[in-house]
């Protein structure tokens, strides 16, 4: 039961995870200042998944490990839970980099040069004589893929302890198995049934002494055994 619990919570905790990496590469993660010497300065917003691509494709290992958890078992949910793990730390570094350090500014430009532009087709966000005057981080974003990561983190922890604990993932038991062993307990509770009294008088009269398998004398009180019927006439 345990284990089923776990599995339900850690497909919830992903789900959320999902939703919170996913929407984090489309929030704001910094503002930026673009010159070129002559024009006036512009202002644009870089998102997440500019900053860091992987974004786009990390909420959907979370969503594909909410099927693989359900479908798998034993080992192969330990793996699940390793990648999950993995993909959890893919998403929080970026975010962390953003939040503690100076943005790195040769960097930003190079993906700004390559990210296409609103207007024309083949243009670029930036051209090659502009440059980035100034950078302005935001703390919404970054948090909200943190959030994502620590969610994902909790889920990957249940996942491995519902191995510990078994639930779901613990031996199968199939139908014929389950059936033998219901027949093999009839079998060894009829054989644990004492003997009826029929069934001593006709050891008795085969010669057999029902007293020496090491079982009581029948009888309703204690002492002399069942009484013989007597012959009528």
């Amino acid at each position: 039961m345990n284990g089923k619990r776990n599995l339900a919570i850690a497909s919830v905790l992903l789900a959320a995870a999902a939703g919170a990496v996913w929407g984090s590469g489309r929030m704001s993660w910094m503002g930026v200042t673009i010159a070129d010497g002559l024009s006036p300065e512009r202002t644009m917003e870089v998102a997440g998944n500019t900053w860091a691509p992987a974004l786009s494709a990390l909420w959907l290992v979370f969503l594909a490990a909410i099927a693989a958890a359900l479908a798998l078992k034993n080992w192969a949910r330990g793996v699940v839970a390793v990648i999950v793990a993995v993909a959890a730390i893919g998403a929080a570094y970026p975010a962390v980099t953003v939040l503690t350090q100076e943005p790195d500014i040769g960097y930003l430009e190079k993906i700004l040069r390559d990210a296409p532009g609103g207007g024309d087709a083949g243009t670029a966000v930036m051209g090659n004589k502009d440059y980035i005057s100034q950078v302005d981080p935001t703390t919404a974003g970054p948090w909200v893929a943190i959030l994502g990561a620590l969610l994902a983190v909790g889920a990957a922890v249940l996942l491995m302890r519902g191995l510990r604990g078994g639930g779901m993932g613990s031996k199968y038991v199939s139908p014929a198995a389950r059936r033998a062993e219901l027949e093999q307990r009839v079998f060894d509770d009829t054989a644990a049934e004492p003997a009826s009294e029929r069934d001593l008088w006709d050891a008795l009269d085969g010669g057999d002494d029902p007293t020496e398998a090491g079982g009581a004398r029948p009888g309703a009180g204690e002492g002399a055994g069942p009484e013989r019927p007597r012959a009528e006439g």
